[in-house]
């Protein structure tokens, strides 16, 4: 006959502790993750951009800018510019 000797086992408490706490933070990650909106946060446009708006509305025509007399009494000062012959006719052959 034999004789079967079972220990017994104790619980290890740490373990079951650490497996719940594992498990617990797996379910809220997910949670929060998955399932949860996010809360909306409101911002204010910074008065540049603000300024940057209303100047973006604002209307132009370039042809009242170049009928008007003023933009018709300016001269231009400026000389024509003179451009230098470049290289030779065929750069290829010798000198």
């Amino acid at each position: 006959m034999a004789i079967v000797v079972e220990e017994e086992r104790k619980t290890n408490w740490v373990t079951i502790i650490a497996v719940v706490t594992v498990l617990a933070i797996i379910f809220i990650g997910g949670y929060y993750l998955f399932f949860k909106n996010p809360e909306l946060i409101e911002v204010v446009a910074p008065d540049r951009l603000q300024q940057l708006n209303e100047l973006s509305q604002a209307k132009f025509d370039p042809n009242a800018v170049v009928d008007s007399p003023v933009f018709k009494a300016l001269r231009d000062y400026t000389s024509p510019l003179v451009l230098p012959q470049a290289g030779r006719a065929n750069p290829f052959q010798p000198q």
